[in-house]
């Protein structure tokens, strides 16, 4: 839901966010953040310093992003709900092996209309709590 632009325009958000992932570069990848991101307890500096972790633990990072729903709120200050199912995978400098980073499914990634571009501004929802001994950290990178 919204003007072909503005999903053209969405879509550009994810395409450099894995461009600058793959190229390794932190800063490209942070001006993709909101300001005012939060989700889970991670703030735009947390986000950061596990990103540099990961870039310090890992190469050659790949992702896929499947959307199955986008809505686009107009208004002062536009804003957008895209549900996506996905994962983030890379090589560990320590063993050469390929590791699932992250992986999602019917996440809803939050972005604002901020300084002329859209940025990612969190997550809508809390992530399950689930009573197991192999739980995966809440999903913070898009």
């Amino acid at each position: 839901q919204g003007d072909d632009q503005t999903i053209k325009d969405i879509m550009s958000t994810f395409k450099r966010a894995d461009d600058a992932i793959r190229r390794m570069d932190l800063n490209a990848l942070m001006d993709l953040y909101s300001e005012d991101y939060t989700h889970n307890g991670y703030t735009k500096e947390l986000i950061r310093r596990s990103w540099e972790g990961l870039f310090q633990g890992y190469y050659d990072f790949s992702s896929t992003h499947v959307f199955s729903k986008i809505t686009v709120e107009v208004g002062k200050v536009p804003k957008t709900e895209i549900t996506c199912t996905g994962s983030l995978w890379a090589s560990s400098t320590r063993t050469g092996e390929r590791v699932n980073i992250d992986s999602w499914f019917g996440a809803v990634h939050l972005l604002t209309y901020e300084g002329g571009a859209w940025r990612i501004r969190g997550h809508a929802g809390e992530i399950p709590r689930m009573e197991t001994r192999y739980t995966l950290p809440p999903h913070p990178f898009f």
